[in-house]
């Protein structure tokens, strides 16, 4: 039976022995996590209005209109501003391929951003101006033109 027990004691000790080298080789490493958010301006809706409405070609005042365009930056990002491809001054097409010229211009278009989460958003004001000699002489009928904005961070 002391047999028995000077094995077992000596398993006991063997398996310690065993336990703490394994808890000698143990090891720890810092892992670095990173990420970028990249800083960006984006139209929250893909399509606005400007519209003119019906004009009275007999009136001699300037026709002006406006249109809130909504946007977002990335937090703390501030917009570099708004541009029209093809310009601001413009012209419509209508009856018989006539045109109308019209001026863009825009207030707004320098916030900086709030993030991209829900109620961030940030208007655009984009103002539309027919002078009256542009309409005066116009063939009657509907005018249009598709304008393309562009906002950079």
């Amino acid at each position: 039976m002391k047999h028995l027990s000077n094995a077992f004691k000596a398993v006991v000790v063997a398996t310690l022995t065993c336990a703490a080298g394994l808890a000698a080789a143990a090891d720890s490493q810092t892992l670095g996590v990173t990420a970028s958010v990249t800083a960006t301006c984006k139209f929250s809706a893909t399509n606005t209005s400007l519209a003119f409405g019906a004009i009275d070609p007999s009136l001699t005042a300037d026709k002006v209109v406006t249109a809130n365009v909504l946007y977002k930056c990335s937090k703390g990002t501030p917009s570099t501003g708004v541009t029209a491809s093809g310009g601001t001054s413009r012209s419509m097409t209508g009856p018989s391929s006539d045109t109308m010229a019209y001026t863009l211009g825009f207030s707004g278009d320098t916030q900086t951003g709030k993030g991209f989460g829900s109620g961030q958003d940030l208007t655009l004001v984009v103002t539309g101006t027919i002078t009256a000699a542009a309409y005066q002489n116009a063939s009657a009928g509907a005018y249009s033109e598709n304008v393309t904005l562009n906002i950079t961070p």
